[in-house]
């Protein structure tokens, strides 16, 4: 742990340690000459040095360095000297007492900084903590760097700390190489400080990356780490539960933890709840709609307040990927491109986020023209939708891919000014503009407004072209994709949007669309197919339609009809053959009687 011996006091605490380490000899049949001719002989042909020589009795007493050097001396029993045969023995071993002196100091130590009211083990300023350093402890690098391995090893096998709470500030810690082993020590830490160190690498901690899962707070104040503009992305990358950072709190720890409650399945659309499922879906189909035939109509969804940025991620995918882009161009991008990692400038980060309609218009028409294929070619995309409580709204995020079919409306690089592409161009030649698929990453933060929802924020990476977006595993469903309104209708501002929880989120695209004509019009059920009221409000015209079919088919209740057809996630040819299966063990009752 670096930094932690007192300049100051080295020489002492050397002193300190030699004392510690030494071992009390013995040596019989010497007394045909004088202690001094003794100490000089032996130092002359065995090359180990004893100090402190005494007599006591018949027999001289005295010190040698370490318990190497006893082991040395014991090698040369029966030299001849002054007419006799020496004979040596070890009097006091001191190694296996320092050692096990050094174990019950470190354990007293460990019960003296934990509190058991807090469940918190205080490690802080271990430097100046008298005792250890009285013992030596802190008396060179080497002693120092297997204290807190030892430590975290004493700690494991004592069954009473039961420890919640690191403190490991002022320990003038540059990395975390000597403390690397508090993750196999306490994995399920949820509470860290490291404030008052000297970390100033994000690299230094990627050993802990993922390790402690369930950290929840960390303090890093007062490290130069902390200053550098990626530091909140980073905490968060390394720790995945983290929720307050520095006293801030960065995450709804409640919403948190039920994304990462078990069991979680694995699937291609996952929304937080029924009602965000069907709204998003619909959302996200026809703002792509709109995207690739006319731009404009969509800017009305931005307040004077919402942000859009552009970000251009270089990186390759890999060569074993088959439907891969090895060669891709960005030109188009790099210009508006607000990736920090790449950008250094922060008069450029701030200039490239679009605020406002007439500075996201600009983007747009900066980019060029797009296709998307969600309807056609729905197992190319993926997509999340999550409920965001701090501003009552929820945020969508969409991975998948489009293909570039027009140049830009207006150059990208005049449009922004002079570029220092050299700088700037993320390794890429800016004028390769050459027009391809791309994959993207796209997230809408959506936020109710009383009337209708509004796009507060928008952010859109481009990647290289890799297929696909998810890997489908073969007993999962097919996905069901809304039908979307015609892009050619005009887009109404200003007259109510539909909120989160209505089948209307398409209105969100199109105001002046009702919900019927935006993702097809509500099926004629069958008299026979009684659904409660909150239950058919909750499925679209789609969904309905599936389930009236169903209805139909298998004579099978209001109830089973919807649990087959959910089951089977809404695919119609998949309940159908479910039901041949298992038919023969369908109730009498789930029939319609």
């Amino acid at each position: 742990m670096s930094g932690f011996h007192n300049v100051n006091n080295i020489n002492l605490m050397a002193q300190q340690q030699s004392m510690q380490n030494r071992v009390k000899v013995g040596i019989k049949n010497w007394q045909n000459a004088t202690i001094q001719d003794l100490m000089n002989f032996l130092s002359r042909n065995t090359r180990v040095s004893i100090v402190d020589a005494s007599v006591e009795g018949q027999t001289v007493i005295g010190y040698v360095a370490s318990k190497a050097d006893a082991d040395s001396l014991m090698k040369w029993n029966g030299i001849r000297f002054a007419g006799n045969n020496l004979k040596f023995e070890i009097l006091d071993d001191n190694s296996g007492t320092g050692t096990s002196n050094t174990i019950t100091l470190l354990k007293n130590f460990l019960l003296r900084r934990y509190k058991t009211e807090t469940k918190m083990l205080d490690l802080g300023n271990l430097h100046n903590d008298p005792e250890l350093v009285q013992k030596g402890l802190f008396s060179s690098i080497s002693t120092q760097s297997k204290m807190f391995p030892a430590l975290m090893k004493l700690a494991s096998k004592e069954p009473q700390l039961i420890v919640e709470s690191i403190n490991l500030s002022d320990n003038n810690l540059k990395d975390i190489t000597g403390i690397a082993s508090l993750a196999q020590t306490f994995p399920n830490l949820r509470n860290l400080c490291l404030a008052n160190n000297q970390i100033s690498r994000f690299r230094s901690l990627e050993v802990w990356k993922n390790k402690f899962k369930d950290l929840r707070e960390l303090l890093m104040m007062n490290n130069p780490i902390t200053t550098d503009k990626l530091y909140r992305s980073e905490m968060l990358r390394l720790f995945p539960k983290l929720v307050i950072l520095d006293g801030v709190v960065l995450r709804d720890e409640q919403q948190l933890t039920r994304i990462y409650s078990l069991p979680m399945k694995l699937q291609q659309f996952f929304f937080e709840n029924n009602d965000l499922g069907s709204s998003s879906t619909d959302f996200v189909t026809n703002f792509l709609n709109f995207w690739d035939a006319d731009r404009n109509q969509l800017l009305g969804l931005y307040t004077p307040q919402s942000q859009f940025s552009l970000s251009v991620d270089s990186s390759m995918p890999s060569s074993s990927v088959t439907e891969s882009d090895q060669n891709p161009s960005f030109g188009y991008y790099l210009s508006s491109s607000r990736n920090i990692s790449k950008v250094s400038s922060e008069k450029s980060i701030q200039q490239r986020l679009a605020m406002g309609q007439e500075a996201i218009s600009k983007n747009f028409k900066s980019i060029p023209r797009t296709k998307h294929h969600l309807q056609d070619k729905p197992n190319e995309y993926s997509m999340e939708v999550v409920s965001c409580p701090q501003i009552s709204g929820f945020i969508i995020t969409l991975h998948g891919f489009f293909e570039e079919t027009e140049k830009p409306e207006i150059d990208p690089i005049k449009s922004n000014g002079p570029q220092r592409s050299r700088r700037f161009n993320h390794g890429h030649n800016s004028t390769n503009n050459r027009l391809s698929k791309k994959s993207f990453d796209r997230t809408w933060v959506i936020v109710p407004t009383g009337t209708g929802v509004v796009i507060a924020s928008d952010l859109l990476t481009i990647r290289a072209f890799a297929t696909p977006a998810w890997l489908q595993d073969p007993s999962q469903f097919p996905a069901v994709v809304p039908q979307t309104i015609n892009p050619s209708q005009p887009l109404q501002t200003g007259m109510p949007i539909a909120a989160p929880g209505n089948q209307a989120m398409a209105a969100a695209i199109n105001p002046s669309i009702s919900t019927g004509s935006a993702i097809g019009s509500a099926p004629q059920l069958s008299p026979t197919l009684q659904l409660p009221p909150d239950v058919q409000a909750r499925l679209n015209p789609l969904q309905l339609e599936i389930l009236n079919k169903l209805h139909l088919e298998t004579k099978l209740n209001a109830e089973y009809s919807y649990m087959l057809a959910e089951q089977s996630g809404w695919s119609y040819d998949v309940a159908i053959k479910g039901f041949q299966n298992s038919v023969s063990n369908i109730p009498r009752e789930a029939f319609i009687q």
